[in-house]
């Protein structure tokens, strides 16, 4: 059977990571961040760090191992590990410590940047490489912005760059458009219309690209 993760985007920083046995839900979001669903069905909840915008569980549905911390995590077939950052460029002094989350699911290697605030070390980068889809901050103002995520991304190299956490319509966190980010971005850049985004082994791209995603 083919490899196939279906991916959705809810705002702000909340993805759902889908696969025929397991969902992972990333940095749930509240309705007061302008972002309205019902609630979503999860297996696994990561959460990049505390703040309202990313740890709202009620959110959530059904009853799921919730990992809001850095180390190595064996979940049945899904190994996750989270890697220390910041959420500022003081190394935590103005916004504190974010986790950067890699996982393995159905093949593919997935990152989630939460509310990265500075570039990562050396020794962190170095860990990160050869993602398949890395879900990264371009929105600025409390995480790094769009030129910084485009140096980010030439370091890492991911195939697939899904921007999140920046201004959009509905939004009441005042960040940069993601347009600030795609237009300094080099390569190729998809405004993907389906919801959610079927990924397969086929559909990753030799090189990187960035697929907007819709949040509704």
């Amino acid at each position: 059977m083919a490899q196939t993760l279906d991916i959705t985007w809810y705002g702000q920083s909340m993805f759902a990571v889908a696969c025929k046995d397991m969902t992972v839900v990333i940095d749930p979001t509240p309705p007061e961040t302008g972002y309205s669903y019902d609630p979503v069905s999860a297996d696994v909840v990561l959460m990049s760090h505390q703040h309202f915008d990313h740890a709202y569980l009620d959110g959530i549905a059904g009853n799921p191992k919730v990992i809001n911390a850095s180390g190595t995590f064996e979940l049945g077939k899904l190994k996750v590990r989270g890697f220390d950052s910041f959420h500022d460029a003081a190394r935590g002094k103005e916004r504190g410590p974010n986790v950067i989350y890699t996982w393995e699911q159905e093949g593919f290697r997935i990152g989630h940047f939460g509310d990265l605030g500075d570039e990562p070390t050396h020794d962190v980068v170095k860990k990160l490489l050869k993602l398949d889809i890395a879900m990264v901050p371009v929105g600025g103002v409390f995480t790094i912005d769009a030129e910084q995520a485009v140096r980010l991304i030439r370091d890492l190299e991911p195939a697939i760059v899904l921007p999140m956490h920046y201004g959009t319509a509905d939004g009441t966190v005042q960040l940069q458009p993601v347009d600030e980010f795609t237009r300094r971005f080099k390569g190729p850049v998809r405004q993907v219309a389906s919801r959610p985004v079927e990924i397969t082994r086929e559909s990753i791209p030799a090189a990187g690209e960035v697929w907007v995603l819709p949040y509704r």
